[in-house]
C-alpha cells in the first residue's frame, strides 16, 4: 500500500505531509491472525514569524473510494483492509466520513526551527481472506489543511 505526499503553502507559513509506502509483510490466507503493520505520518511546518499554527489531516478511502471499506487490488483480486489511528485498531482513520477520525492539531510555530510532528498510522489486513497470491496496492492520498 502506498500513502502520497500532499503540501500546500500559505503566505506566512509552509506545512507539508510525508509517510514512507505502508508494506504489510507476507500475508497468509489460512492464518486465523490478522496481518498488522504500523507506519508513520510526519507533518512538518515552517513560518516567516512566530504564530499559532492549527492543521487537520485527512486520509481518502483509497482507490475503491471508500473509508469505511478499504481495498487493495492484484489485477481482478481483492482484499479488505483498514486504516486506524489507535494501536486497538478501533477507530477508522479516514476523512471524517463513515465514522472515521482526522488529525487535529496545533502549536506555536516559531522562526528558530521547523516543527516536526509524526503520527502512527496502524494497519490491518483481516484474517481468513479467500485471495489469489499476488502483489496487492491500493494509493491512499492525504490532505493537509492549514
Amino acid at each position: 500500500m502506498l500513502l502520497l505526499s500532499i503540501s500546500h503553502q500559505a503566505q506566512a507559513q509552509t506545512c507539508t505531509v510525508s509517510t514512507l509506502p505502508v508494506t504489510f509483510s507476507t500475508y497468509d490466507p489460512l492464518s486465523n491472525t490478522p496481518s498488522d503493520i504500523t507506519g508513520t505520518l510526519t507533518v512538518t511546518c515552517n513560518a516567516l514569524v512566530s504564530l499559532l499554527v492549527s492543521y487537520n489531516v485527512k486520509l481518502n478511502g483509497g482507490l475503491t473510494g471508500s473509508v469505511a471499506s478499504r481495498i487493495m487490488t492484484s489485477g481482478i483480486s481483492q482484499m479488505t483492509y483498514q486504516l486506524y489511528s489507535d494501536s486497538g485498531r478501533t477507530t477508522i482513520m479516514g476523512d471524517g466520513t463513515a465514522g472515521s477520525t482526522i488529525i487535529n492539531d496545533g502549536y506555536l510555530l516559531s522562526v528558530v526551527a521547523p516543527v516536526i510532528r509524526n503520527y502512527s498510522i496502524y494497519g490491518r489486513i483481516a484474517a481468513k481472506q479467500n485471495v489469489k497470491a499476488g502483489a496487492y496496492l491500493d494509493t491512499v492520498t492525504i490532505l493537509l489543511t492549514y
